[in-house]
């Protein structure tokens, strides 16, 4: 008897009937409230209202709507059954009232345990920027953002709450409507609609493996029920580099030379000097390579539509963006498309759910190695002419000079240029079993692919005396092309019920993905024609140089379960559990399987009987606590197995009958026994309002453990393996602690503005390192690509920052006879004018345990910690006022504490072309401490020394904006909705004391962080745009 009435019971929660609510929301005074954020309770379904204040979504009859909007409190009204709901929202509301999502759902913020940040559109558009990382710097605290490069689609590297590994992939999880994606989704502002990220590993441990990075999760623009809606929003406008390293004008250079000359030849002639011309050619040019390597006014545009609308059961919106920068430097652009459809359908207990993008790109790279070949220029070298193929009378044949001009010209007549896209896919059933339990199932598929072609011209070189000189760039074509699929498959069952004062939910996840990755890459060398830029159209013969040619195919599957519960007792008490377990292919069996638990907590305070006899200042405060577990299985794939590289390498057979044979080289080790990289992190925070919510402040503290860092170690050659071959270890431990601390003021009135502010520091210390291995040089840590000895000087070193620079000490320059003396003791080549370098106290004469003399020796054992390009701490503003259809917004971002090491002013000492030498140590100028030149092979231009070492601190405008809404009265009658007009500028200021184009040195990582190769610069950006609403 008991079953059957349980199934009758179960049946008719099962069939109970959904209902479409209508309804306007308005504040108190009755003025009509537009953008309110209307949302179905335990559910990810909402809506917004429109411009009249109406909104239209479907929901369970017995269901709950919880309606928000920024200056009012949130408000919770049962349903009933009704179809007709005006809803009136109060005065008051703070950010603890806010949606948010936290993986797998959403909370009102006041709900959240977790460490979670959100931006909304409103503050990505005005951003007016297309990379997602640059749109988010400053806005978060926590939340670390470093220019990647200038380049046009460059991104920008996201750090949430400091270094997470030293295997470079710091980057965070980007989960798009619940899809997870393998590195930036590249998404369009004007496709997003909210942004929030998981900051602490508590909320980020339900997404496992991936989640030691920190997870961004993004909502994209979703349809609403009612009449269609059009927007457009496009700007134009204009880019200019403002800073670069300074170089000599011809008569500067000039004095360079003549005093570079007298260091060669061991003479002081001090200030006195006579221009000879020594070749026809040497004295007719002032010429400055900026006018044809750089683009002033180069174009940057912007277009994004919306369309969005639907009936009862059914809700679309499309999004189509176009974005085009032409870049700054020659022959460098970047042209991208995306479109977006999502639907929703709700029949019944169903809802189904499908979202579609595509994503094409056009991306011209700027002439690989041009940016540094520009500090050899001499200003009396002729004018380059991008648009010929030969130069006459370079100079002398093997000059420098005439090497320099080839190779440049070269360069800038290469080009690179990728054409790629992406295209995401997913649908979405969720079926709601009763009132209190969903089943949803969610299948998504991806595929990016890209084909690149760089293409190095034919180039003809003439020297002084007619005679073609050999070719300094090997003219050729290079292929590649590549694909990535990905599929995922997740199944979720949520169960939420209410027990008078109590609130129970649970969730259980079981997921599924595979990720492949497949390339081709090819190169020729020896074109034959400038107009076949094929590679049948290059040749194999011997004086070219052979070709080459490579592939890979690699996949990897990843299978996560998770279990969540949460509690909360009267809305004061939260508590949340969960614990997923991962398996990943890229261990071996032994280690596969990971489990990642965490617990939660929050407090709100402020629900207290005792918190109303506190004055009225103080509105409501919430403490929260977290402690969780995530991994890391982001490295490369086979890594537990030793790979293999064939290679055409190797000349095998008797004498007089060499063949050239298929070789083969073992390019990394298997490790067996590599496991998981763990991640442990606890916080403590709050959420605090005063002045009846007006005044809002947040803050947390954190301390996290990294355990069994995975790190990528070069073997010896003698092991067996090729130049370059590594195995993959764990290699140690670190720790991360830091504060985060935001607020923010909001005034209501004819003139609204607020104001925001967030701070964020971060202390990573790296704790052990493994075995004999107590310094690690990073492979990618070389300061200047292409002088010699490009020392490496990034390292992992215990008790130092990850990515610290490891540098030769330096005192100054040697300017006396007593000075020499001492000094040749240890270098007996050193001359008066040269850097001094200090051989470090490693030697223990007494046997104290504490080293008191110098080995004599200059090598690695001298080197001292030097800095990093991570800064010690950061800031950022944002101001908005409107005034009667005028808004104003600003934002800015302040770095405090980095150091760069400038390798652009490296190279252009060595090849003596920076300004600097004009006023560097001689008999005449003995209070100089630039160092004597003496050609750039001498030691004083090695790159790993602390003398290129500088403050990379800065603050900067990041962007400003001033627009006009013309009155509705005025655009009602062409039927626009919402007309504005606005101006805005995008790095327009930057103050700071850094020499070289732009102190913002993020490159691809932590093992190039801080280290300026001669980056493509950072520009200033002006624009004009229109926002139409229809």
């Amino acid at each position: 008897m008991l079953l059957p009435l349980l199934l009758f019971v179960l049946l008719g929660e099962a069939f109970a009937q959904e209902v479409l609510v209508t309804g306007k929301v308005t504040s108190e005074a009755g003025e009509i409230v537009p953008g309110a954020t209307v949302v179905v309770q335990g559910t990810s379904r909402g809506t917004t209202s429109n411009a009249e204040g109406n909104y239209s979504i479907s929901a369970p009859g017995n269901g709950t709507l919880v309606v928000s909007f920024v200056g009012y409190e949130t408000t919770g009204i049962p349903i009933n059954g009704r179809s007709k709901l005006d809803i009136v929202l109060k005065e008051g509301a703070i950010e603890l009232e806010q949606v948010v999502a936290v993986g797998y759902g959403t909370q009102r913020k006041k709900e959240v345990t977790g460490a979670v940040g959100q931006v909304t559109n409103e503050v990505l558009v005005k951003s007016s920027t297309a990379d997602l990382g640059t749109a988010l710097q400053g806005q978060i605290a926590g939340v670390s953002v470093q220019a990647s490069s200038g380049a046009p689609g460059a991104t920008a590297n996201i750090q949430i709450r400091g270094i997470n590994s030293v295997t470079g992939a710091n980057e965070p999880l980007y989960v798009v409507d619940g899809i997870p994606y393998s590195g930036d989704p590249r998404l369009s502002m004007s496709e997003i609609e909210t942004i929030d990220v998981l900051k602490d590993a508590a909320s980020a441990s339900i997404y496992g493996t991936r989640g030691s990075g920190g997870v961004i999760l993004i909502t994209t623009k979703q349809g609403k029920a009612g009449a269609m809606k059009v927007s457009l929003d496009g700007y134009y406008g204009i880019q200019k580099i403002t800073s670069g390293v300074p170089r000599s004008d011809f008569e500067g250079q000039m004095y360079s030379n003549f005093l570079y000359t007298n260091n060669i030849n061991g003479t002081h002639l001090g200030n006195t000097w006579t221009p000879l011309e020594t070749n026809r050619w040497g004295f007719t040019n002032n010429t400055d390579i900026n006018d044809v390597i750089q683009q002033d006014n180069a174009p940057i545009q912007n277009y994004a539509l919306n369309i969005s609308g639907g009936k009862q059961d059914l809700s679309y919106s499309i999004n189509a963006n176009y974005f085009g920068q032409k870049g700054a430097i020659i022959n460098s652009g970047y042209d991208r498309f995306n479109v977006r459809a999502n639907t929703s359908y709700v029949r019944n207990k169903w809802t189904f759910r499908t979202s579609i993008g595509l994503r094409l790109e056009d991306q011209q790279y700027e002439p690989w190695g041009m940016l540094l070949e520009v500090y050899r220029y001499k200003p009396f070298q002729q004018m380059i002419d991008p648009n010929v193929g030969t130069i006459q009378d370079a100079g002398n044949n093997g000059s420098n000079e005439a090497i320099n001009l080839g190779t440049l010209t070269a360069r800038v007549k290469q080009t690179d240029r990728r054409k790629g896209g992406h295209f995401n896919g997913s649908l979405q059933a969720q079926y709601q079993l009763t009132n209190n339990i969903k089943l949803l199932s969610r299948f998504a598929a991806t595929n990016t692919y890209n084909t690149r072609v760089r293409v190095n011209p034919l180039f003809v070189t003439y020297d002084n005396e007619g005679i073609r000189l050999p070719e300094v760039v090997r003219s050729g074509v290079y292929n590649s092309s590549d694909q990535a699929p990905t599929f995922v498959w997740e199944n979720t069952i949520t169960y939420s019920k209410r027990f008078g004062e109590h609130k129970v939910d649970l969730l259980g996840v079981y997921s599924m993905e595979k990720y492949s990755y497949s390339s081709f890459y090819a190169q020729k060398y020896g074109l034959v024609s400038n107009d076949i830029t094929v590679l049948n159209g290059a040749t194999l013969d011997p004086s070219a140089g052979s070709g080459s040619g490579w592939g890979q195919d690699r996949t990897n599957s990843l299978i996560g379960m998770l279990v969540r519960a949460q509690y909360d007792y009267k809305g004061k008490y939260l508590l949340s559990l969960s614990t997923r377990r991962d398996g990943s292919s890229r261990f071996s069996q032994k280690y596969r399987w990971g489990m990642f638990p965490s617990v939660s907590a929050g407090w709100n305070v402020s629900d207290e009987n005792f918190w109303g006899s506190l004055p009225a200042a103080f509105s409501t405060f919430k403490i929260r606590g977290s402690y969780g577990t995530t991994g890391n299985q982001n490295f490369l794939d086979y890594s537990n197995a030793a790979t293999i590289t064939l290679a055409k390498d190797y000349v095998f057979g008797r004498e007089g009958e060499d063949i050239l044979a298929l070789g083969a080289t073992q390019t990394s080790f298997a490790n067996k026994n590599v496991k998981w990289e763990t991640t442990t992190q606890a916080n403590l925070g709050f959420d605090l309002a005063l002045f009846n919510n007006k005044l809002t402040f947040t803050g947390d503290v954190y301390n996290t453990q990294k355990r069994d860092m995975l790190f990528p170690l070069l073997v010896p050659p003698a092991a067996g393996g090729g130049n370059g071959a590594t195995v993959i270890l764990n290699v140690g431990d670190m720790n991360n602690k830091g504060i985060e601390f935001s607020s923010t003021y909001r005034h209501s009135g004819d003139l609204s503005w607020s104001a925001s502010g967030t701070f964020y520091k971060n202390v990573n210390t790296i704790t052990k390192m493994s075995g004999s291995n107590k310094v690690a040089y990073m492979a990618g840590g070389t300061v200047v690509n292409g002088v010699p000895n490009p020392d490496r000087v990034t390292v992992i070193k215990e008790g130092l920052i990850a990515g610290a620079f490891l540098v030769m000490p330096t005192n100054g320059i040697i300017k006396s006879a007593e000075e020499l003396a001492e000094y040749k003791k240890l270098v007996p080549t050193a001359k008066i004018g040269d850097l001094r370098y200090i051989d470090a106290l490693t030697v223990d004469t007494d046997g104290d345990g504490i080293p008191d003399k110098g080995d004599g020796l200059l090598n690695d054992d001298d080197r001292v910690f030097g800095g990093s390009g991570t800064p010690d701490f950061e800031l950022g503003f944002n101001l908005n006022m409107d005034y009667k259809g005028f808004d104003l917004s600003m934002q800015w971002f302040g770095s405090f504490g980095a150091e760069v090491i400038n390798g652009s002013k490296i190279y252009s000492y060595y090849y003596g072309t920076h300004r600097d030498l004009e006023y560097q140590y001689t008999a005449k100028n003995p209070n100089s401490d630039i160092p004597a030149y003496r050609g750039g092979g001498h030691a004083n231009n090695r790159g790993w020394s602390d003398y290129w070492i500088e403050d990379a601190t800065f603050v900067r405008l990041r962007n400003i904006s001033l627009g006009y809404t013309i009155p509705t009265a005025v655009t009602k009658r062409a039927g626009i909705s919402k007309l504005r007009v606005y101006a805005a500028a995008q790095n327009p200021i930057t103050l700071t004391k850094y020499t070289g184009f732009d102190p913002e040195v993020g490159n691809d990582g932590l093992q190039t962080r801080g280290l300026d190769k001669g980056s493509y610069p950072i520009s200033s950006q002006y624009r004009l745009g229109l926002q139409f609403d229809f």
